[in-house]
């Protein structure tokens, strides 16, 4: 209970960290980035389809004595439109988002960073640029291939309990699950991978403290699915992770793995 009641804490002073004014820039930057390209795009779609809407129904009137249902049908045509508009607020908002945010990424390892040293005062690693980037890119490489078949498995598992009765209803809990410690790993992941811990190092401290991790993790998959929070949730959630590594997992505080 204390490893999940932690969990909600973190989370809670990244929130008001991010409004710190070392901070802020590192957090508005993705953030506004977010919000340019998600509602240019919105604009965009939604004018696009409620003007075809409008196009379509522009020809529909009745003669005679059904005239009187022209009204109506004037009405359906607009409501339709409204429609439109706000079930693409939600599609964007849940879905395309998490495209853009990975295109904000690289401001986020800067972001660990910078909670990091502010934290514990310690400075980086000498490293550089190009040794950064090769790091970088073969800790992705690793990331991937642990989470990739473990996924095609627990995808697996998820399918199979859809179609047994009763039981069936824990198969989006099982799913939601796994992306919660997928999501925990990840955001925790930026401040292990500063610090140059192994990504092999770094698991095993997670395994230490399931449910730290897994509530983290839960929580953030759970702020992404609420359009137009998942605008900003993800710098929120680099600095509860790089918390969580800091104060719980670093070498500092747990020394021993195994």
């Amino acid at each position: 209970m204390q490893q999940i009641s932690r969990a909600f804490s973190y989370l809670s002073q990244a929130f008001s960290l991010a409004r710190s004014p070392g901070l802020r820039w590192y957090v508005m930057v993705p953030m506004a980035f977010n919000v340019l390209v998600f509602g240019v795009l919105y604009w965009l779609s939604a004018t696009w389809i409620g003007g075809w809407i409008s196009a379509v129904t522009a020809g529909w009137a009745l003669d005679g004595g059904l005239s009187f249902l022209n009204g109506l049908i004037q009405f359906l045509a607009n409501a339709a439109v409204v429609l439109v508009w706000i079930l693409l607020l939600g599609v964007f908002a849940s879905v395309f988002t998490l495209g853009v945010q990975l295109i904000a990424a690289p401001f986020m390892g800067f972001l660990a960073e910078k909670v990091d040293i502010q934290v514990t005062n310690r400075p980086m690693p000498d490293e550089s640029i190009g040794a950064m980037i090769w790091r970088t890119f073969k800790r992705e490489i690793r990331k991937t291939l642990y989470w990739l078949w473990r996924a095609l498995l627990v995808l697996f598992v998820v399918v199979v309990l859809y179609f047994i009765p009763v039981v069936n209803v824990f198969a989006s809990a099982v799913w939601f699950l796994w992306s919660g410690w997928l999501l925990g790993m990840q955001y925790i992941d930026y401040g292990a991978d500063n610090r140059q811990i192994s990504f092999e190092e770094m698991l095993a401290r997670l395994k230490r403290k399931r449910w730290l991790v897994l509530t983290f993790g839960s929580l953030v998959m759970g702020l992404t699915m609420l359009p137009l929070v998942n605008l900003f949730i993800m710098p929120v959630a680099v600095i509860a992770g790089t918390l969580i590594w800091v104060k719980e997992l670093s070498p500092e505080v747990m020394p021993e793995v195994g």
